[in-house]
Order: C-alpha cells, then structure tokens, then sequence
C-alpha cells in the first residue's frame, strides 16, 4: 500500500502553543558525536540528548542517517522517551548495487524497530543521501525496500534524499512516496543569509513542486554554515548562521505542508572543511528563546 498525500499530512502532530513560534518539522543529526575531531559513534546518552532538544525546542521530529553503531535502536528508543517522531535514514556507501545486501540487512532492522516502536513514531524512512549512483538505479532500490515492508505490513513513507537541484532535473527521484531534498542556501552563492526563507519558498520548493506534482516535500536539510570561506555574496558567520536559520523559520509559515529540518544539531568537525564542520546550531545559535520569537 502506498502512503498518500492525505495520510501522510494526518501523521503530523500539532506544535504545542508554547511552542507555536517554531515552523521547523524537525531537525536533523550526525550519527558521530558533536565535536569530535574524527568520526565517534554516537552513545545512547547522546541520541536522548537530541531527542530531548527535539521536544524542548518545539521541533516535531529529528533525523538520523545510518543505522550503525546501533543508532537506530538508540535514535527511536530516545524519540519514545520523548515523544517525538524519528526520520530514519539508511547510510548507502558507494553504489545501490555494492551495497544491496547491506540495505536489505537495514531494511530488517527497521522493520524489527517498527514492530518495537510502533509505526506511529517514524517521519519516514529514507535510502540514501546525495548518493554517486543513477536515478534509475536508487529508486529501483527505493521500490525494492517498500515492497519488503509493505510485505511485513510496515506502511511507513519511504523515500530517497538527494539535492533539490538533483531532483529538479531527474524527476524519476520524484518516486518516493514523497521527495527528500536538501537545499543549503549558502551554496547557491547568490543570496545573503536574510533570503534564505525567501529562495526555499520562492525558487526551491516551487521547483520542487513542478518537477514531482502532488507529492508531498520534505526539505531533509537546511541550514548554514558559521565558518570557512564565503561563498560569493554568502557569508559565512555565526551572524549570518543566526539569520539564514531565523529566515528560514518564519518563511516556512507560507506553506506549512512543507516539512523542514534545521541543519543540523552540532558541528561535525570531522568532515572535509570548515565550512562543512560548522552547521551545529544546539549550543552556538539560540532557538526557542531566541531565533524562533521573530515570527
């Protein structure tokens, strides 16, 4: 059975009046702990941290993007204990076609977790994220892990993620049973921090809606960077991070069917440059005090 526009908008839960002014869906995270030179598995501490910060900073749902080190097991035991939805992510490392059996052996885990947790307390499930491979080839794959867990009665929304740009021009990765897209302002290098909201609302998710009619949108990742260099007239500063992320939040008012997550919960230092290390925002950018009251 496939997962409708209809009934995946009923899935939403509502803002608590405390926090009504946050208009982000979620927020998403590294499986490696924040701040760690190189890559270290996150503990179960850890992920009930995110979960708590999830809640506590009024964001419906937080997103994870491999199942290793156990993650999925310690993301969704954390989201239950705070009440909070998980957007599960399968990790695909090189082709769909090197890394089949690894993703049948995350799809079991997901259905095990399902059957654990409930359906109720996953956003989604995702197959990859950015992968080098075709279109054709990663939704061949996404078709494949729905029809195992429709076959184990899981009806969870599953899809792939990839650049708003990349399924712009490829709408076969429109296939999902709704569209997973990142889209990072700053790396357009066109606009300034305080456009951000309005480029998502006035060029990404149109875009994205005449590319993959009728299917609903998540903007999987969105945020920006508060070090390394500048990108032509984007500038990268915890500033400008402050704003980006503030613009972002109240242009999300103007269609509330799209689901965004705030990039992302702490800087990543192990990645490649400064820029790619420093989207944290828990700890450096105030939220629910703070950047959310400008709506």
């Amino acid at each position: 059975m496939f997962v409708t526009y209809r009934s995946f908008i009923l899935l939403l839960p509502l803002a608590s009046s405390a926090l009504a002014n946050n208009y982000f869906y979620g927020i998403t995270a590294s499986g490696s702990e924040g701040g760690k030179n190189s890559y270290t598995c996150r503990t179960q501490d850890d992920w009930n941290a995110i979960a708590k910060d999830t809640r506590d900073q009024g964001f419906h749902s937080f997103r994870m993007y491999t199942f290793d080190c156990n993650a999925l097991e310690m993301a969704s035991s954390a989201a239950a204990s705070q009440g909070v939805k998980l957007l599960a992510g399968i990790y695909v490392d090189g082709t769909m076609a090197q890394r089949s059996a690894k993703v049948d052996q995350d799809t079991q885990s997901f259905i095990n977790a399902v059957r654990k947790y409930g359906e109720g307390r996953y956003a989604g499930l995702t197959v990859g994220n950015e992968m080098n491979d075709s279109p054709q080839n990663i939704i061949a794959k996404v078709n494949d892990v729905r029809t195992r867990l429709r076959s184990s009665g899981v009806n969870t929304a599953v899809s792939t993620v990839h650049t708003w740009v990349a399924v712009r021009d490829s709408p076969v990765l429109c296939s999902g049973d709704f569209v997973g897209a990142n889209a990072h302002v700053f790396f357009d290098g066109q606009r300034t921090s305080n456009q951000a909201g309005d480029f998502m609302f006035s060029t990404v998710v149109p875009s994205l809606k005449r590319s993959c009619p009728g299917k609903p949108i998540m903007i999987t990742e969105s945020g920006w960077p508060s070090r390394g260099n500048n990108n032509n007239a984007a500038v990268a500063s915890v500033n400008d991070e402050r704003t980006a992320l503030s613009s972002l939040n109240c242009a999300a008012k103007r269609d509330p069917s799209i689901q965004i997550y705030a990039f992302e919960h702490d800087d990543q230092l192990w990645k490649s440059n400064d820029n790619e290390r420093s989207f944290g925002i828990v700890g450096k950018i105030g939220l629910n005090n703070d950047i959310l009251n400008a709506c």
